[in-house]
């Protein structure tokens, strides 16, 4: 998949077939199962700029599309959890090139916190990370009774999320607003009887050409 190589976490088991081993990568453009401590589904993982293991389902769905990467999580929680402390995002072990002085890091994220107080951007510190809540920043996502969930291969989820978690928060304009706040978010459950989705794409992290898009900033190199 050069020049993308993504792994699973040392606490996530991944099941291929008999199953990979834990330094093997995962494949990219099609459905593989996973485990953890906290929760059992299956993840799809699309990047623009890698090798594909679906290569005709690649094409189409980047086709006149200006993201770079897709992913989709499905599954359910093994204990409930609240919304505020799932977060999804990069995180790094060394500090990144060219990184932006720490007084314009620190302007930066403060501005991107009063538009969007769940998202956490550190890109000049020793272990840079850009995370965000999981519940507020997926484009789509979706609560189901096991067995009704949707196809995670289709290149859009439908919202549906207000049988749920109720009116509030039942468009993905008001989902995002209110499970992107931690305060709020924090009022609101995962729970274990329920399959959830969450359909996430960017159009500002390549992986592949190792650069983000950073607002005020321009186009960032990540690469450590």
């Amino acid at each position: 998949h050069r020049p993308v190589c993504v792994r699973a976490g040392s606490d996530t088991k991944v099941v291929i077939g008999k199953g990979i081993d834990g330094d093997a990568p995962v494949p990219l453009g099609v459905p593989f199962e996973i485990e953890s401590p906290l929760f059992k589904g299956k993840v799809l993982l699309r990047f623009r700029s890698a090798d594909s293991n679906d290569p005709k389902s690649h094409a189409e769905y980047f086709e006149g599309r200006k993201r770079l990467m897709q992913t989709v999580v499905q599954g359910r929680f093994k204990r409930p959890v609240r919304m505020s402390d799932v977060y999804a995002g990069s995180l790094f072990v060394r500090p990144l090139a060219g990184a932006p002085p720490q007084f314009l890091a620190d302007i930066m994220d403060a501005v991107i916190r009063r538009v969007a107080p769940g998202l956490i951007l550190d890109l000049s510190s020793d272990d840079p990370k850009v995370i965000c809540l999981l519940a507020g920043s997926a484009q789509s996502m979706s609560i189901d009774t096991p067995g009704e969930e949707p196809d995670i291969t289709k290149a859009e989820i439908e919202e549906n999320v207000a049988s749920r978690l109720g009116d509030d928060v039942g468009t993905k304009v008001a989902r995002r607003q209110v499970l992107g706040d931690p305060v709020e978010a924090s009022r609101y459950e995962f729970g274990t009887e329920s399959v959830y989705t969450f359909h996430s794409y960017d159009d500002a992290m390549d992986y592949g050409r190792g650069t983000m898009h950073i607002p005020m900033y321009g186009e960032h190199d990540i690469k450590p």
